[in-house]
C-alpha cells in the first residue's frame, strides 16, 4: 500500500476473525490499514465459529484476553466482543447495523479476504451490507476478484477507483487492494504446536506466555 490519506472525518475499520490465536499476520494487517488511513480506528472482532466448523481451541474469553494483550498499547486499536456475547446467530449484517447506529454518519470499512468476498452472495441479507458499510477486499498478488456472477456484478456496481477517497464515503463503496501479507495462519500455528515445534516468531511472546499459562493448544512450556 503506497500513499496515506488524512481526513477530518472519522474512519472505523473492522477486522474480523476467529483469532485462535491472534498472530503477527493479523497485527500486520492492522498496521497496513493505519499506514493508509493514519486517523483510523481499527477494531479486531473475534467471531464465534459456525456450528459446522470445529470448535476453537481457546474459549471466547481466552481469545478476547489474548487480543487485549496485544492491542492494549495502541490507542487506535480495540477489541469488539459483541459477536461472542450475542446468544442468537451472529450475522455480519446484524453486527454492522449495530455499529452504524453507534457511529452515525462516520465512514465504516469492513475488511474481507478475496475468498470470503467471492462467496458474499451466500451471506445472510448480503445486499444490505453495502448500505451499512464500505467493503475493502484484501488480497495477495495471486488473488483474483470474481469475474462473473452476482458478486462480480456487485463489485462492478459499487467499485471505487481511488482507495484514498474511501474515507469520504460513509458506506456504499467496494475497494480492492493487494498488500504484502505474512504467510501465517492460526491453523498453521496450531499444527506446528501439535507436531511439537515452537511457534516462536509467528506471534507475540506475550501470546505464547498466555498460551503456556493456560495450557492452550497443547503447547509445551519449553517451546
Amino acid at each position: 500500500m503506497s500513499k496515506s490519506f488524512s481526513t477530518d472525518k472519522s474512519i472505523h475499520i473492522i477486522l474480523g476473525g476467529t483469532f485462535d490465536p491472534v498472530h503477527f499476520g493479523h497485527l500486520r494487517m492492522t498496521q497496513e490499514m493505519l499506514n493508509r488511513f493514519p486517523a483510523a480506528k481499527v477494531s479486531l472482532m473475534p467471531a464465534a465459529y459456525p456450528p459446522h466448523r470445529p470448535q476453537p481451541g481457546a474459549s471466547p474469553q481466552q481469545r478476547i484476553e489474548m487480543l487485549q494483550l496485544v492491542v492494549g498499547k495502541y490507542p487506535q486499536l480495540s477489541v469488539d466482543t459483541r459477536e461472542l456475547e450475542r446468544e442468537e446467530p451472529s450475522y455480519s449484517v446484524v453486527t454492522l447495523r449495530e455499529i452504524r447506529e453507534e457511529i452515525g454518519e462516520d465512514c465504516l470499512v469492513f475488511l474481507m479476504g478475496t475468498d470470503a468476498f467471492a462467496k458474499l452472495n451466500e451471506w445472510y441479507e448480503w445486499q444490505e451490507l453495502i448500505t451499512l458499510t464500505n467493503i475493502l477486499v484484501v488480497g495477495r498478488p495471486s488473488s483474483q476478484l470474481p469475474s462473473d456472477g452476482e458478486v462480480a456484478e456487485f463489485y462492478e456496481r459499487y467499485a471505487i477507483a481511488d482507495l484514498d477517497e474511501l474515507p469520504e464515503h460513509r458506506s456504499g463503496k467496494v475497494g480492492f487492494c493487494q498488500m504484502p501479507q505474512l504467510d501465517i495462519s492460526s491453523t498453521y500455528i496450531r499444527e506446528q504446536i501439535n507436531q511439537g515445534f515452537s511457534p516462536r516468531f509467528l506471534l507475540p511472546d506475550a501470546i505464547i506466555d498466555y498460551m503456556n499459562q493456560h495450557g492452550l493448544y497443547g503447547l509445551n512450556p519449553n517451546n
